[in-house]
Parts: C-alpha cells; structure tokens; sequence
C-alpha cells in the first residue's frame, strides 16, 4: 500500500500547505464577511401555535374590543398577528375588511373539511404582518384545558387568494410546512443536493468490475428521500420513510458491532485518486464556507448558543432565564453555550435575531474541527505513515462531501459539535481517561450522548490500528475510574461555570425534563394516534440497549466502537418524537468509521504494466536472452 501512495505524498503536503494558507485567509477575512451576511430565517425548531393568546377572547370578541389604533396597518413582524380594530374597516395599508377576509378563508375546502369533524369549533379572524389575513379554527372550549388551533388559513390582501391552508400538525409546526429554504437555504437545491451526493459517493464507484458504495452509506444517502417529502409538507411520507431508514442503520450497526467476523474484510476499492480527493477537498471547504456567510440562515439552535454565550459573558444564568421567542434555547449542554462565548465576544449579540455572525464564525469553527477529528482518526487506524494520511484524507473529503454536514453547517446549527465529540472518542478510545473527557464533550453539548457511557467504559484497551478485536466487555476497575474521572471533569467543570449557583435541578429540569416531555410528528410516536400509548415502553427499551451492549460479548476494534456507538445513537433518535435530519450529523464520522474502518483501502496508481519490448527486423539471437523465443514465436 506505501508503494502506491509514494507518487502523491509529496503533491499531498503541498495541498495541505495550501489548505492551511487558505483557512488563515479565511479566517481573517470573517468579521467582514459575515457582517454582510444577510438577514437569517426565523423558521425555528420549536412548536409555534400562532395567534393562540389572542384567541382567548373569543370570536365575538372582536367587534366590541376597544382598541384604538383604528387605522393601525398591522403588526411588523412578518409573522406576527393581532385582532383587527374593526370588523368592517379596512386597516389602513389593506384592501380587505376582516369580514371580507374571514368569508373568503371560511371557503378553503380543507377548513370546512376540519369544521365538519370537530362539532362545536370555531374560527376567528386576525392581521398576520403587513399584507396578510389569518383565519384559525378552535376546538369547542373544555374547562380547565388549552385552546387547540385545529386549522390555519392564510389569506393574501392584495389578491383576496387563501395562500396557505394548514391542518393537523402543520398548524402548530411551522417548521413542518416546507417554507422554501427554512433550513439550510440554497443547501435543499436538488441540483446543488445531487450534486454533493454524487461527490459524496463516487469515490468507491467503479464499472469493470461493477461496485457501489458501502451500505451504511448509500442508506445515509437514502435520507434524501424523506427529507424532500418533508420540504415538501409530506409528514405522512417523510415520518415511515426516514423511521425505516432509520431502523436499517440499527440493524446493520448490530450485526456488524455484535458478530464476529469470520475472516478479513475484503479491500475496498477507491476510484479517486488522492491527489484528486485533496482537491476536491479543498474546493468543497472554501465553498462550504463561502456559502454559510453569504447565503447561510441561522436557526433557533445557533441562535440559543449565541444567546446563551452571552448570558455567560455578563455573567447572568443560562437556564431558565431565555428571553422571548428562544424560551426554550436552554435546553441544551452547558458546554454548548461556553464553546460560543469566543464567537458571540468576538461578534457581540445584538440583542435581537438577526444574522448573528457569531452563529456563523461557531458553526464553521465546529465544521473545521470535524474535518480535523476525521483526519486524526484515519491517521491512527494505520500503522504506515502514508496509507494513514490517505485514509485521514479520504474521512476529511467524506465530511465535506456529504449533504447532511452541509446542511448542518448552513443551518448554522450546533450538532455538528457533537460529531466532533464522537470522531474524539475514536481518536483517542484506547486510553480510558481520553474516551471519558471525548464523550463527556459530546454529553456536555447535547444531553443524548449520555447513552454512551456504558459501553464506552467497558470498552477493551485496543489500539486504533487493530483491524478486528472480539470479546467481552472490560471491566477493571482502574479503567472504570479513569473512564469516569475524564467524563466528570468536563460534566463537572462546565456546569459549575454555566450555572452560576443555581440548583442542578434546574439544569436537569431545562435539559433532560424538557426533552423528555418534548411532544412532536416527526417520529410515529407522535405522528401516529395508535403509536402513542407505546411511546414510553420505545424510550425504556432503547435506553435497555444502551445498558446491554456493555454486558455483551463484541467488536471492540474502533470499526465494532463505532457502529455500536451509532447503534445506541440512533435507537434513542428512534424513540424519541422530536427527531430531525440535523441529527443525522452525529452520526456521519462514525459511519464512516463503521463503514470503511476495517478495510483495507486500494488506491489508483500512476504505474503502467511492464511491456516486453518489441523489434522491427531480424532478431540476432545473440543480442538479448529472450531473442531466440521472440524468433519462433514470429515463425510459428
């Protein structure tokens, strides 16, 4: 393998000179870039019920409610609603009356559909922003209970057209109706997402012989298909589609973490060159950078750590003290909110969600440092210098290549923090301190990796490089200390400096407590009526596999480490109702690791098969040993 990769070593160190020259460019360039970036997306990730406080009233309400601003135009959030001063006024700036407006809403058939199903509801009419009517449709009031918002319907004043008619989960998850460009923007492209597709699996395609990608990846890939039903408000597909897929990558995760494997894995075939890898790579590292700051949108998740950096900063409690509309932005680790005070220092919040610059310095930070984890990893699987760089490099170009990492980054979101933990417990998962304080950065940044605890303590001492090693867990006792000392140092430390005296309980009530009780369609325990009575019993077994997999005979090679470690991931993603392909970040660097780590890469050389030489003439005999051969041959 060294003898193949000598033709691109050296065309390999100049590329990661180049590579390293243009990121200190970037980086100086950042402050200005990012101030130019344009206004982010309010599309959040948390349930949104519009108009519910105001309905309170009642629909009667609205023709004798004394407000004043008679001629008022309407509120200046795009999104935002109020009650109209007049029923049969029109505002000032509107074509319409709020009457007009309702008749007009109180036609789309969907509405009518809803209204016939539920006996007893009602609607109400409200302003939404500047040119806008929105209809809501109640559920008939019980005592003692919230009012339900069963449908929407949106109403353009200018034209007197319904724009938008919402029903079932869409009313309340806004997040959930395929805004063009909510998450990740121009990244949801089908061109610009088919072609990152392509760069993302070509490398391990060939003809002669006919071969495609590794499962685990071509399942990664098969995400495309629920996420394009989801942008395209198709719940109904995207939730059984991306659960299946889901439940594919489990049971593939398993049996090749659990099973012994009979013999060596057979080599796996890379079509790239890595001369061409590396410039792919760093085509697609400048690009990815250059899109997050001109066209990146910041979600509630970049917000939240933006916000929460600074609390932190002035010396304010993080949890339980979120300002309105990120209500709920505490609910992640407390080293999520440290790792943005750099970033939010360097480009101090301005107090409201605009493009935030800081967002975007953090989620590029987190994207490079992937990068770097994913390079340090191949680096170790190999005991040759070379072949490591190659298959460090070919991780690296992966992560860049790949949809899901971009649409993470575009998102300005902050799971690509916890891919960056996982890709350190690969890294260093042979000393047990180090595999603590790498799961307890992923723990400390979202409250999940927690799972992880018990199969990494109980991991065997193997080196990086072993190709395969079976047996049962580990469990001396000074490995389990050290294990547990490194986890607790980073827990520890970043919760006493996050909470500022405040009680533990309220760190678990923000956190654990909200997820826990977090309610959502996007999983079939939310989505699906006779799902739900199950839902605890999913959560209680998937937490059970966690725990098992410590007792069990396994891989504990970093390739049987990391499906096992993804296994456990994706069972409590499965259990849960709030998933989102966000999540699938995590899980990137340890599928590659799961897919690729145990084979032994062949690489395209420059070399050309010897060819005997041929002379035009008479053949003497006497002038070369293979002469008289030659003769006969051309005699015969």
């Amino acid at each position: 393998m060294t003898a193949e990769l000598q033709p691109t070593t050296t065309l390999g160190a100049r590329a990661a000179a180049l590579v390293l020259g243009l990121l200190l460019a970037l980086a100086a360039l950042l402050p200005v870039a990012a101030r130019a970036a344009p206004p982010a997306a309010t599309t959040t990730t948390t349930t949104t019920t519009t108009a519910t406080p105001l309905a309170a009233t009642g629909p009667a309400s609205t023709a004798g409610a004394p407000l004043a601003a008679a001629t008022k135009a309407g509120p200046t959030d795009p999104n935002g609603t109020e009650q109209p001063a007049s029923m049969d006024a029109p505002p000032a700036g509107h074509r319409l009356t709020a009457t007009q407006a309702r008749a007009i809403a109180r036609r789309d058939p969907k509405l009518r559909r809803t209204q016939r199903e539920h006996r007893g509801s009602y609607d109400d009419i409200f302003l939404k922003g500047k040119d806008r009517w929105q209809l809501s449709l109640y559920a008939k009031r019980q005592k003692g209970k919230p009012l339900k918002e069963l449908a929407q319907v949106l109403v353009d004043d200018r034209s007197g057209r319904v724009t938008e008619s919402w029903d079932g989960p869409y009313v309340a998850w806004t997040m959930a109706r395929g805004y063009d460009g909510a998450f990740g923007r121009s990244v949801t492209s089908p061109w610009l997402w088919g072609v990152l597709l392509v760069l993302f699996l070509v490398p391990f395609v060939g003809l002669r012989p006919l071969r495609g990608p590794p499962l685990a990846l071509l399942l990664l890939a098969g995400f495309t298909v629920p996420l394009a039903a989801f942008n395209n408000a198709r719940l109904d597909i995207a939730v059984p589609t991306s659960f299946a897929l889901l439940a594919a990558l489990l049971a593939w995760a398993l049996a090749r973490g659990l099973r012994r494997p009979r013999g060596p894995s057979r080599d796996l075939v890379v079509t790239l060159p890595l001369a061409g890898l590396l410039v792919l790579g760093l085509a697609l590292l400048v690009f990815r950078i250059v899109l997050n700051v001109t066209d990146g949108n910041v979600i509630d998740v970049g917000y939240a750590g933006v916000v929460g950096a600074d609390h932190i900063g002035h010396g304010q409690p993080v949890y339980g003290a979120f300002p309105k509309g990120i209500e709920a932005g505490d609910t992640y680790g407390p080293l999520n909110y440290l790792l943005y005070v750099p970033f939010e220092q360097l480009w101090p919040w301005s107090g409201r969600w605009d493009d935030l610059p800081a967002a975007h310095g953090a989620a590029i930070a987190f994207d490079l440092l992937a990068v770097v984890a994913l390079f340090v990893v191949g680096r170790r699987q190999e005991r040759d210098r070379d072949a490591g760089r190659a298959r460090g490099a070919l991780y690296a170009y992966l992560w860049l290549a790949c949809p899901w990492s971009l649409y993470c980054l575009n998102s300005n979101a902050n799971d690509a923090l916890v891919a960056v933990g996982v890709a350190l417990v690969l890294a260093v998962g042979a000393r047990p301190l180090g595999r603590g304080v790498a799961v307890g950065v992923a723990a400390a940044t979202k409250i999940t990796p927690l799972a992880l605890f018990p199969l990494l303590a109980t991991r065997r001492p193997v080196e990086p490089d072993v190709r395969v090693e079976h047996g049962p867990p580990s469990w001396r006792p000074s490995a389990l200390a050290w294990f547990g000392l490194g986890a607790l140092l980073v827990l520890g430390i970043s919760t006493l400096w996050v909470l500022h005296g405040d009680s533990v309980r309220l760190l678990y009530d923000r956190t654990i407590g909200y997820q826990a009780g977090r309610h959502a369609p996007f999983t079939p325990w939310g989505f699906y009526d006779w799902a739900e009575p199950v839902r605890s019993e999913v959560r209680y077994l998937a937490v059970l596999l966690g725990v098992a997999l410590a007792f069990l005979p396994r891989r504990h090679d970093l390739t049987g480490t990391a499906v096992l470690m993804a296994a456990v991931l994706i069972a409590l993603q499965m259990a849960a109702e709030y998933w989102f392909y966000l999540y699938l970040t995590w899980l990137v660097p340890l599928l590659l690791v799961g897919a690729l780590g145990d084979r032994t890469l062949r690489w395209p050389t420059n070399r050309r098969p010897a060819v005997t030489p041929r002379v035009l003439g008479p053949l003497p005999e006497e002038d070369a040993p293979w002469a008289a051969r030659a003769r006969e041959a051309d005699t015969a």
